[in-house]
């Protein structure tokens, strides 16, 4: 009869240690599946971070694409704007004068509708970021005078400077100046 006791015994730590095996098994299964898990995560916030990347790289090429081709387009509007400065005065208020100006305002409206903006110039301060000096003159100190050509920025940047004459203070207070040195 011991024997037969000793075969159950035997077979119920055999049971037991199956079922801690199987429960070993079972934890570096699930292990294994929590890493794969976190991997599949990563890569898919991976690929998503891409996706994003990609997209803002396309934006930025269609917008450097943009402003390349309405830089090109700027020379066309300063021909047209001196065109129109040189009309003698007898062709102004013809019909071709004035449909050559409805074209011209058209296509104005249709770059500033794609984000093209014309900078300020007159009676604002200098500013070497939006304006590019070519002379200076008499006149308030520091501040634009007059604007050589027209300057631009597209969708916020900067894509011609204006040109334009710097006030560099009254020729009196210079002569003044100059009088007490001489003194």
């Amino acid at each position: 009869m011991l024997a037969e006791g000793d075969e159950v015994v035997e077979a119920g730590i055999e049971q037991a240690e199956d079922i801690e095996t199987l429960q070993q098994a079972l934890a570096e299964e699930k292990e294994k599946a929590e890493k794969y898990l976190a991997n599949w995560q990563r890569s898919q916030a991976d690929f998503a971070n891409y996706k994003k990347r990609s997209e803002q790289e396309i934006g930025e090429a269609i917008e450097f694409v943009n402003s390349a081709l309405i830089s090109n387009l700027l020379p066309i509007m300063d021909d047209l704007e001196r065109a129109f400065a040189s009309v003698p005065a007898e062709l102004d208020e013809s019909n071709w004068t004035e449909g050559i100006k409805l074209i011209y305002n058209k296509f104005k409206a249709t770059l500033e509708a794609q984000g093209l903006t014309e900078i300020k110039t007159r009676g604002e301060p200098f500013d070497p970021r939006l304006h590019e000096a070519v002379m200076q003159q008499e006149g308030e100190e520091g501040m634009v005078i007059e604007e050589t050509q027209k300057g631009y920025k597209f969708k916020g940047k900067v894509i011609r400077p204006s040109l334009v004459i710097v006030g560099k203070g009254e020729e009196k207070g210079r002569t003044e100046q100059t009088t007490q040195k001489e003194k």
